[in-house]
């Protein structure tokens, strides 16, 4: 009987696919069709390489889940946009260099520059291909499954959640957990309230749909107080009270909720988008480990409704803390009555340096936003500050 030959491994496979395609493209050579020579022959490569070497399959593949990161949860424009083109650069470099001494570029091509340009393609189209594209289409399923209202469900993958973990390990903090019922702490705090523009009358009107953007919400938001060192205290339907160690942190993390939010909305018809106010005070609270009260949570809580749409009100004692810390303008809109504070604070409008002040606040002695947050409601009193100003 003739000898049989040994099954096949994976390597062997992967070997036999390459081998296969070698013979097609010198075929394909002889005809004539460089195109498809050099194409084709950039996926047999890309096969026997990365068969070949499993640590650098698995390097590959850190940098399309590095990628993924950097595009979803990286807020900062700068940092996200060097790390990208620094992982094609190093991405197009490495297979440059590996396809330039392959079998598959050496044994079907003349020395000189052949060689120099057949790599190059073989590396752009690598990257192009399979860094860019093969990112791309995992950050598009990934939203996909969060805007399913499968957030929750994906939670644990989301690698700044473990900023959590890193967060308990602050002496601050720790003191902070420490309180209780029986042995309540006081500290200075900087409280934030959220809350969506018409929730109620959306859910009444659309309960699924609103169901669909509160999951979406509440993903945007929890991303981003955790990036800023944030712990959420409580939600009660589309509210969030949150707590931060600083008033920078709260009002970053404000800053980057809006954003986040006004990118989501970008080109999304009236109906999908959805707006927040956010407000913060800093003063002094009680914490008992799980929880949080005292007149700064009250006075915070008064001054989420101050907010416009889309925008963000804060007390003066936020605004004093966050001077020359934060890139943001500040424009003071008085002192305005609020509910059972007998002494109220001064309030701030706060928005980013790179949008407009013309659009996105109303010139000082205009009319404050009442309770609900519309317009129309008294001006601030008689000889109250006003005035736009940086921070």
């Amino acid at each position: 009987m003739a000898d049989q030959a040994p099954p096949a491994g994976s390597d062997q496979v992967f070997s036999g696919y390459a081998s296969k395609a070698a013979e097609d493209l010198s075929k394909a050579q002889t005809d004539g069709n460089l195109f498809t020579e050099w194409f084709f022959n950039m996926f047999a490569g890309a096969i026997d390489i990365q068969a070949n070497s499993p640590t650098l399959f698995l390097v590959y593949l850190a940098i399309l889940v590095a990628l993924v990161i950097l595009r979803l949860y990286v807020g900062n424009p700068v940092i996200k946009t060097f790390g990208c083109i620094g992982i094609y650069i190093y991405t197009t470099i490495q297979a440059y260099s590996l396809y330039k001494g392959s079998s598959f570029v050496l044994d079907t091509t003349p020395e000189g520059w052949l060689v120099t340009a057949k790599s190059i393609w073989f590396a752009a189209i690598f990257t192009g291909i399979w860094v860019w594209g093969i990112s791309r289409l995992m950050q598009s399923l990934l939203v996909a499954l969060v805007t399913m209202g499968l957030g929750r469900l994906l939670a644990p993958i989301n690698p700044l959640r473990l900023l959590n973990k890193f967060r308990k390990s602050d002496a601050e903090l720790e003191n902070m957990e420490e309180g209780s019922a029986k042995n309540p702490k006081r500290q200075l705090t900087a409280i934030m309230f959220t809350d969506i523009v018409g929730y109620s009358k959306a859910m009444g009107a659309n309960e699924a749909a609103m169901v669909k953007k509160l999951n979406i919400h509440n993903e945007i938001m929890r991303n981003q107080i955790v990036r800023n060192r944030g712990t959420v205290i409580k939600t009660i339907g589309d509210a969030f009270m949150v707590r931060f160690r600083s008033a920078e942190n709260g009002v970053q993390c404000a800053i980057d909720c809006q954003k986040a939010i006004g990118d989501y909305n970008k080109g999304k018809p009236d109906g999908d988008q959805f707006h927040i106010r956010i407000g913060l005070h800093m003063g002094e609270v009680i914490h008992t480990g799980t929880d949080v009260f005292g007149e700064g949570v009250n006075i915070a809580a008064r001054i989420e409704p101050k907010a416009d749409p889309d925008g963000i009100c804060v007390s003066d004692a936020i605004a004093n803390a966050v001077r020359n810390k934060v890139p943001a303008h500040f424009m003071s809109i008085g002192r305005q009555p609020m509910k059972n504070i007998a002494n109220p604070p001064e309030l701030f409008k706060v928005f980013a340096l790179e949008e407009s002040a013309s659009q996105k606040v109303a010139k000082p002695g205009a009319a404050a936003p009442a309770a609900g947050g519309k317009a129309g409601a008294a001006a601030a009193p008689a000889g109250a500050p006003g005035g736009t100003f940086k921070i």
